[in-house]
Formats: C-alpha cells, structure tokens, sequence
C-alpha cells in the first residue's frame, strides 16, 4: 500500500514569517477532470521553533460549525511572528469541500472528516487529507486544537474536550493544557472515543490535543465565539508561543459521559418536546421529554426518560427527530485528579 502523501504544497514549514497558501489535494471527477482541491493553510513561525512549541490549529473539521472558522481567520490574521516564539499551523477549513457546501461531510464522498484517521493516501479526499494531517502535519506539532461546534443539529455547553488515553505522564501534560485552555468546562472522553477521529491521531502521534464544542445550531454564537477565541490564545501562550493572553474567568471544571447510557435516544419519529434545557441538572428516572408522533396527532406522546443524573451538555436542536438520534447528552461532573 502506497504510504507517501500525494498533497502538494508550496507552503515551507521550516521557514520563518507568516505564510498562507493551499495544499493542492488532487481530485479528478465529472466537473474537474484535472483538478485539485485548494485546502487553504497558514504557518506563522518566529523565534526559535521546532516541534516542541508547534501548534496545530484546526477548524472546518465539520464544513457546517462556524465559531472555530472564525477564531482561526481572526489568529491568521493577528499573530506576528516578530513578537512570537514558536510555531502555528493553522488548517482554517480542514473539509474545505464540507465547509464551502455548508455540509458537516463533503458531498464529493460523504466521509466524516472525524471519522476518517488515520486516512488513505489514495483515497478519496478526505480520507486523503486525513492522511496527510496525520503523516506530515502533526509529526511536525508538540500540540493541537481543533475546533468544533454543533453544527446544525445539536447545541454544547461551551467546552473543550479531552481523550483520555495514554501513560500518566502524557495525560498530565493533557491536563495541564486543558486547565490552561480553561473551557467553562472539559469533558473527557473515553468509553465513547473513537479510534478513527483527529483526537485519536494525535495521541498515535504523541500530541497533546484539545477539541471543542462551542454552542451549535450551525449559528453563531458570539459567547461561545469570545470563549474560544480567549482559550486559544491561552492555549498558545501555554508553549510559550505568545506572550499576552487573556485571563480566565475561572478554573474549568471537568466532566464525562461514562457510556452511550448517559445519552437519551428518540425512540420514535416525531416532533419532539424537550422537558429541560441546555445546562440544566437532571436526576436519574426523570421526564427528559416528549415525543409527538408525526402520523397520528390523536394518539398520546412517547415519554422519555433520563437514565442517569447529570449536567444538560449536549442538546438535539431540530424539533423533528427520527428513532435513534440523540435528544440530549447528559454528563457527569469529576475530580482531574482521578485521571492520571
């Protein structure tokens, strides 16, 4: 199987100064027999650099979440190598198919951009450009943010997200990066990681990662935006890249979903009538909702209940739900310390 990337680029990693250019992902169809997809990338490097003070910054994992999109364009534009110490890689519309077709996947193959490590160099695109995040680009980082929103059918607490996995000494330097983040909240992932997300790469490549999910519902969200744009600049400042960042509000506070138990499942198709809202505390046995059947207005609502207590974290925002969606993620708050 071929191993070697098939992206090009005119983009120099190792050169100081700001760069912003397109890695050339070929692609031949029906419309663009001899075309490529331009990925747009910027790398901002100054002082002394090398892979110890490099960071990725991800945005456009999911084509339809729009708060990360921004936070990075904003970065581009303000981070000056001649007052930097470090390296900033910065990947503004990772799916750049999905973000230009206002789509959480591309249309061109249908495959979740966060579903697709550790890629195909002769895949589709995305398969394709997974493949070279995780064989050229993050080799090359000491740490990465991607940053996520609900897209168009869920809505988060603004928060960061952990994949907890790895020897005690790198969860700790995990850790440390999520409390310099200082999301109002971290939740930590484990019993429902997935081995094929970008999270998932980076620990295969020793670097540390920091996800988010800032508000949702394919809007955008001018406190979550303000959220994550401060925890980025914060996250930077911690491997001493910038200088000046912006204090946190207080310390964030970390939470879990145990297991798929801990979501709340539609178990019929219809128009569904939430019970709580997002942020709100349940307890186990509690009504979360009611599920009014499409085909038959006469006949009584399913009504659903929470099986575990918890924090609101998550939220199905479209009002029609079909059987075996998510309507709400509900987590558990926990001590760091029993992490490592």
């Amino acid at each position: 199987m071929n191993t070697t990337t098939r992206i090009r680029s005119d983009i120099d990693y190792d050169r100081p100064g700001k760069q912003t250019s397109v890695l050339r992902l070929v692609h031949s169809d029906n419309e663009t027999p001899w075309g490529f997809i331009p990925v747009p990338v910027a790398v901002i490097a100054g002082g002394r650099f090398g892979r110890e003070n490099t960071v990725l910054l991800s945005a456009g994992n999911h084509g339809n979440e729009y708060e990360g999109q921004v936070i990075v364009r904003r970065l581009i534009r303000e981070l000056d190598p001649e007052a930097m110490n470090g390296r900033v890689i910065v990947l503004p519309a990772l799916n750049y198919p999905a973000v230009m077709e206002n789509s959480r996947v591309s249309r061109i193959d249908g495959v979740n951009m966060n579903r697709a490590y550790p890629g195909d160099p002769d895949g589709t695109p995305t398969p394709a450009m997974a493949h070279y995040v995780e064989t050229v680009v993050l080799p090359q980082c000491a740490a990465a943010a991607d940053l996520h929103s609900g897209g168009a059918v869920s809505d988060f607490l603004p928060c960061a997200y952990m994949r907890h996995a790895g020897e005690a000494e790198f969860m700790a330097r995990k850790l440390a990066a999520c409390d310099a983040f200082a999301a109002p909240w971290t939740v930590v992932v484990s019993g429902t990681a997935d081995n094929r997300s970008l999270s998932a790469s980076c620990d295969r490549n020793g670097v540390v990662m920091v996800a988010t999910e800032l508000a949702g519902s394919a809007g955008m969200d001018l406190d979550a935006l303000e959220i994550g744009y401060a925890a980025t600049r914060r996250y930077l400042a911690h491997f001493g890249i910038i200088g000046d960042s912006p204090a946190a509000d207080a310390a964030t506070r970390y939470i879990q979903t145990p297991d798929a138990s801990w979501f709340v499942w539609a178990t019929a198709d219809g128009i569904f009538e939430p019970a709580v809202r997002l942020g709100d505390t349940v307890h186990a046995g509690q009504q979360a909702g009611l599920i009014h059947p499409l085909n038959d207005p006469f006949r009584e609502p399913d009504v659903i209940h929470f099986a575990h207590g918890g924090i609101i974290a998550a939220i199905h925002t479209p009002a029609i739900v079909h059987r075996g969606q998510y309507v709400f993620q509900v987590a558990e708050e926990i001590d760091a310390a029993r992490l490592t």
